[in-house]
């Protein structure tokens, strides 16, 4: 057997696989994901692809020269509240920073809503005196009594982990790596995290949440990870083991475990740059994408315009924030398993509390007593009950109607079939305004973008979603029941680094500049050394965090070059500065100062260009329907219709709608007036606007 590279994506209900071999291939697989330990899920999948490979386990590891994991331990342990038990040594008389956050809730109008706990116990936090000022400069010495004093304190109560964020360590961290330095002696055992070290940023609760966050989660993630990487080592695995960071890239488990606060949101940060690949493969020219993917627990969306999608730090899990670049991805409890329910009202919500894999929708038969999508979908006869998820589980359609009937037929006074049809019409209204907060209500027009289309449950919704949004052309892609593992398998090796550093365009600081964005680059190429990635695919990114004097926020202003060595350097960058700020706010400033306040830096090692090779059978005979009972309301009710399997339809074969396209991993419906074609790469390119539309000049539309 040949070298493969395995990428994979822990989802809340399925676990996806993506096999690369030397030669470009790729094969997909799903397996339920457990509760518990993550491992256990991982290699219930991996025992049965080398299984259906015809190999032992210990074989197909022993081949795997890359192993690439996004992983919901972080995100799950925060929303679940199961963190570490963990303290907080702030400067005297901040306290209260986790408490108060920024002064507001993110409902302010909603006033039946209570002021959120903070993140960690105010008894866990404990004020230390010392104090830097703004400049660097010592105010108050450290009290170093205190520091030990507290240590005694934590010790006692049974402490698992601690954070460690002074009011000003961003200027001066001497205080701070001196209470690092404390701890290492008297209780080494325990995990520490340094703001400075983990979010280097002047606002004082961003930095303070993302520490408190990153220190909680160390006990959690080091145990996940090391579990997981000494299995694979004991199964024969001798490759290198990376995980997905909330920045869409992939890194070393050492990083990761020094700062886990990056796996929060791991897995769906690389569904953006899956998209983006789907479209360059089908030669969509102008880079305008609406990436989404339906799993079984959430859906995902991502909008990427002219090949770039937006990164920020306002990443939010259950409430908190972790502050930490991040691709921008938003996320709805919207998926096969979401549940639905009728309120005291007569209205019908579904989502966002999902049936997850265990015991999962009542037709896996695991014990489910609640109606979900997939449950509606079964009942409308959309989903093949001997065929899920690659013919892994067999489906049973009474016990989808029965819970059905029972949680909505009966109380909204509908057949089965109506029911049914009412859920997945809720479910994709959910999933149009999650698509419209991030267009619409930014001022994006959504008809001048491509959707391409993720998730074993995508493809069944993914035309309705377009045409109530207007866009007129989507991509199901062959690998869209694990679009984010493709994501992974295609995505680089990537970390930020970042040091605060206070400057005005009326003194710019030109040697403190110089020397932090040297020590950022020293920090980069250490980074991509210890990844072993060479020398021709490294890239630096530099950019400067700025704002107009008086300014609340700031924008993230790329550097031409790691440095601004003279007046002319830094008119250059002044004049970046007030075009980045017209194009986001349609103002310039020009006569005013511009104040820089951080300058960070993205270390990215790019893959090696991939040679897609397909591995399916070049079909020459035109492909022949089976036909299937179903219910489509917006057809009238019950219809034949006819359902196509996708292995058995040419590049170029076009199909009329309305229809079902069957994969091994998902199923997508095309519309009536609506035309499907089969793409070079296997894809299908749904057409919702010009059915007379060839496939060629399809693609060159679609691209237009």
């Amino acid at each position: 057997m040949s070298a493969v590279a395995i990428s994979l994506d822990i989802g809340g209900t399925f676990t996806d696989f993506v096999v690369r071999d030397a030669e470009g291939g790729i094969e997909t697989y799903k397996s339920s994901t457990t509760n518990g330990r993550i491992s256990d899920g991982i290699f219930n999948g991996l025992t049965m692809i080398a299984e259906r490979r015809g190999v032992r386990l210990s074989g197909l590891l022993g081949e795997c020269r890359s192993f690439a994991c996004g992983t919901t331990v972080a995100t799950n342990a925060i929303l679940e509240r199961k963190t570490a038990k963990t303290a907080l040594l702030c400067t005297e008389g901040f306290r209260d920073t986790l408490l108060i956050r920024e002064g507001g809730k993110a409902d302010t109008y909603n006033l039946w809503v209570d002021f959120p706990e903070p993140f960690l116990p105010r008894r866990l936090t404990f004020g230390i005196t010392e104090r830097m000022n703004a400049e660097g400069g010592m105010e108050t010495p450290l009290d170093e009594a205190q520091v030990h004093a507290a240590i005694a304190q934590m010790k006692h109560w049974g402490v698992e982990a601690v954070a460690v964020s002074l009011l000003w360590s961003i200027s001066n961290p001497a205080h701070e790596i001196r209470i690092g330095e404390i701890i290492a002696e008297t209780w080494p055992e325990i995990p520490v995290s340094l703001g400075h070290q983990v979010h280097p940023t002047i606002r004082e609760y961003r930095r303070t949440s993302a520490t408190a966050i990153d220190a909680s989660l160390k006990p959690i993630v080091y145990r996940n990870v090391n579990e997981l990487r000494a299995r694979l080592e004991t199964s024969g695995f001798s490759g290198v083991l990376t995980l997905v960071t909330s920045n869409g890239g992939r890194t070393s488990i050492e990083e990761v475990m020094a700062k886990p606060v990056y796996l929060c949101m791991s897995g769906p940060s690389a569904i953006p740059h899956a998209g983006s690949e789907i479209a360059r493969m089908e030669r969509i020219d102008h880079g305008n994408i609406i990436t989404v993917d339906m799993g079984g627990t959430s859906f995902d969306v991502s909008v990427t315009t002219a090949w770039q999608t937006p990164m920020h730090r306002e990443g939010m899990i259950g409430g908190e924030l972790f502050g930490v670049p991040s691709v921008e991805v938003l996320t709805i409890g919207a998926g096969g398993g979401s549940i639905a329910r009728v309120d005291t009202g007569g209205f019908i919500h579904v989502g966002p509390e999902s049936a997850g894999a265990f015991p999962g929708p009542a037709c896996y038969g695991r014990g489910g007593q609640r109606a979900t999508v997939t449950d509606a979908n079964l009942v409308r006869g959309l989903i093949d009950p001997d065929g899920f998820a690659d013919g892994q589980m067999q489906l049973s359609r009474a016990a989808a109607e029965k819970v059905i009937a029972d949680d909505i037929g009966m109380p909204l006074g509908m057949t089965v079939a109506e029911a049914a049809s009412l859920i997945c019409l809720t479910i994709e209204q959910n999933m149009v305004g999650a698509i419209e907060e991030i267009t619409v209500r930014r001022g994006v027009d959504p008809r001048d973008f491509l959707l391409v289309s993720g998730g074993s449950a995508g493809g069944l919704h993914a035309a309705a979603i377009a045409r109530e949004l207007g866009i007129c052309r989507v991509i199901v892609p062959r690998a869209a029941g694990v679009l984010s593992a493709f994501g992974i398998d295609r995505g680089d090796v990537k970390f930020n680094f970042g040091q605060s550093l206070f400057t005005s365009s009326l003194g710019f600081a030109y040697e403190r500049v110089g020397k932090v964005l040297a020590e950022l680059e020293r920090e980069g190429r250490a980074y991509l050394d210890r990844m072993g990635v060479p020398d021709q695919h490294r890239e630096l990114q530099f950019t400067a965090e700025a704002r107009y004097a008086g300014q609340v926020w700031q924008l993230s202003v790329p550097l031409a070059r790691p440095e601004i060595r003279d007046e002319t350097d830094l008119a250059v960058f002044i004049e970046a500065f007030h075009r980045l700020h017209e194009t986001h706010y349609s103002v310039r400033s020009p006569e005013d100062a511009v104040e820089i306040t951080e300058f960070n830096l993205v270390a990215i090692g790019r893959g090696e260009p991939r040679v897609e090779s397909d591995k399916i059978a070049k079909v020459q005979s035109v492909p022949q329907p089976k036909w299937r009972r179903v219910f489509l309301k917006e057809e009238g009710g019950e219809i034949d219709l006819a359902v196509y399997d996708l292995e058995t339809m040419p590049f170029g074969h076009t199909v009329e709608g309305p229809c079902l396209i069957q994969d091994k991993l998902t199923v997508s419906l095309v519309p009536s007036a609506a035309k499907a074609y089969v793409t070079e790469h296997h894809s299908i390119l749904i057409d919702l606007v010009n059915p007379e539309l060839t496939p060629a000049t399809s693609q060159t539309a679609a691209s237009s």
